[in-house]
C-alpha cells in the first residue's frame, strides 16, 4: 500500500507542506492500533473517546483507506493498509521525539545501529574511513559493514539486513530510495606501457581486438560486455576474474586490459602499475549512490553517517592517471 508523498518537484521549488494531519492524530491512532480499543486509548492519553475517533476518521478520510476492522467483539483490528500505515508513523514519531532530546544535533551525542554494505569494487577505499570516521566524529554509534555484489546489497536492504547500502544506480527496484554521490564514468585499464595508454579518450573498436581481462561479477559483467556490444563489436575475452586485486595484477602484468567505473592507483609490487583512460562508449556511465529502502525508520544517526559516507566518496580518486 502506497501512501500520499509529497511531490518531488514541489519540494525543488519551494518549502515541503505540512500534511493534512497533525503528530497528535498519529500518536492517538497507535495507541488505539496498540491497546484495540478507543476507549483504552482515550483512557492512557488522557482524552476523551470522542477525540481519539475523530483523529482515525480524519486519518481514513486523508488517506483514503480503512485503517482499522470494527468487531464488536475483538474491538479494533489494523487492516493490512493499517499495518504497513502504524510502521511508518511510528518512524515519524521516533524522529520527531528525537528532536527534543538535549544534545541531538550534537553528532557525539547520536546513537544507534547502523548496518551498511559496500560494493566489494570500492568498499575497502569507503568502509575503512567510515569506521575511522564513525568512531571520530559519531562515538556513540554501532557501525556494522559487509561488502558484497550488487544483488546482494540490493537484497539486504529489501529484507532489512541492510540499513543502508554503497553501490551503483543499476536498475533500482522500486521501494528503493537512492542519493547520488558522484558519477563513475567508464575507463579502458592498462599497463603504463600499452600504446594506447597516451590517449585522452579510447573508443571500442581500437581496443576489441586486444586480450581483455573480464571481471566476472553479477550485472558486472553484462554490463561491461554491453559496453562493446552497443558498438557492434565484441571483445576477446582471455581472462575471466572475481576480484580486482587479480585484474589489476593481470593487466600490471601486460596479459591485457580491462574495464571499470573504479580504478584508483594501483602498484602490484615486483610487477608494476596500471593506469586508466576515459572509455568512449554508448552505455549508461553510472553514478556512486547510497540507498535505504522506504521502509526504513531513517534515524538522526543513520542520516549522520550518510553524511560521513558522502564526504569519504567525493573524496575517492577513481581514476589512475
Amino acid at each position: 500500500m502506497n501512501f500520499p508523498r509529497p511531490d518531488p518537484e514541489e519540494n525543488d521549488n519551494g518549502p515541503i507542506r505540512a500534511p493534512d494531519f497533525s503528530l497528535r492524530q498519529l500518536s492517538y491512532f497507535l495507541a488505539a492500533a496498540q491497546h484495540q480499543s478507543v476507549q483504552k486509548a482515550a483512557a492512557l492519553l488522557h482524552v476523551s473517546s470522542p477525540a481519539v475517533s475523530a483523529a482515525i476518521a480524519h486519518l481514513e478520510g486523508t488517506l483514503g483507506v480503512t485503517l482499522f476492522n470494527r468487531q464488536h467483539a475483538r474491538g479494533l483490528l489494523l487492516t493490512e493498509a493499517g499495518s504497513e500505515f502504524a510502521v511508518q508513523c511510528r518512524a515519524v514519531l521516533q524522529n520527531a521525539n528525537e528532536l527534543l532530546v538535549p544534545g541531538t544535533l550534537d553528532r557525539s551525542a547520536l546513537r544507534g545501529q547502523v548496518k551498511v554494505g559496500c560494493l566489494t569494487t570500492f568498499a575497502p577505499l569507503v568502509i575503512p574511513a567510515l569506521l575511522n570516521s564513525v568512531r571520530a566524529e559519531i562515538p556513540n554509534a554501532k557501525l556494522t559493514w559487509t561488502e558484497g555484489h550488487h544483488e546482494y546489497l540490493i537484497e539486504g536492504l529489501r529484507t532489512g539486513t541492510l540499513d543502508l547500502a554503497v553501490l551503483y544506480d543499476f536498475e533500482i527496484p522500486s521501494g528503493i530510495q537512492i542519493m547520488t554521490l558522484r558519477s563513475a564514468p567508464l575507463q579502458v585499464v592498462l599497463p603504463p606501457d600499452h600504446p594506447l595508454s597516451s590517449r585522452t579518450h579510447i573508443p571500442a573498436a581500437d581496443i576489441n581486438t586486444e586480450p581483455f581481462i573480464l571481471l566476472d561479477l553479477p550485472r558486472t559483467r553484462e554490463y561491461m560486455l554491453s559496453a562493446f556490444s552497443s558498438h557492434g563489436v565484441l571483445p576477446r575475452i582471455a581472462h575471466a576474474v572475481t576480484s580486482l586485486n587479480m585484474l589489476f595484477g593481470l593487466v600490471a602484468a601486460g596479459h591485457g586490459f580491462s574495464l571499470l567505473n573504479f580504478c584508483p592507483p594501483y602498484t602490484v609490487p615486483g610487477i608494476g602499475r596500471i593506469v586508466s583512460r576515459p572509455f568512449d562508449s554508448h552505455v549508461r556511465q553510472p553514478n556512486i549512490v547510497v540507498a535505504h529502502s522506504y521502509r526504513y525508520h531513517y534515524p538522526r544517526v543513520a542520516a549522520a553517517i550518510v553524511e560521513r559516507i558522502a564526504s569519504i566518496v567525493d573524496t575517492l580518486t577513481i581514476e589512475s592517471p
